[in-house]
C-alpha cells in the first residue's frame, strides 16, 4: 500500500518536472509574470507617466496597464491549456 503511494508520488514529479521543461509552458510562466507585474505595477506606473501622485481608478493609463496585464495572463492560460491539449 505504502509502495504505491510512493510510486504514485514519484511519478507525479516527475511528470511536472518534465512538463515545466516545455517550451511553451516556459514561455507561457514568463508571459504570466510580466502580465502579473504589469497589474501590481499599473498605478506606479501611472504615476510615472502622469507625473503625479494622485492617480484616480478611471484615469486611462491605469485602466490600459490593468487591461494589459490582464491580457497576458489570459494568453499565459491559453498556452497552457492549448499545449496540454496535443499530449491527449
Amino acid at each position: 500500500m505504502l509502495l504505491g503511494i510512493i510510486d504514485i508520488v514519484k511519478t507525479f514529479f516527475k511528470n511536472i518536472a518534465t512538463r515545466l521543461q516545455l517550451p511553451s509552458v516556459i514561455f507561457a510562466v514568463v508571459f504570466a509574470v510580466v502580465g502579473l507585474a504589469f497589474v501590481f505595477l499599473a498605478k506606479r506606473i501611472a504615476r510615472a507617466v502622469r507625473k503625479t501622485n494622485d492617480i484616480k481608478d478611471n484615469d486611462r493609463v491605469y485602466i490600459t496597464f490593468k487591461v494589459i496585464g490582464l491580457t497576458m495572463l489570459f494568453i499565459s492560460l491559453l498556452i497552457i491549456v492549448f499545449s496540454n491539449l496535443n499530449n491527449f
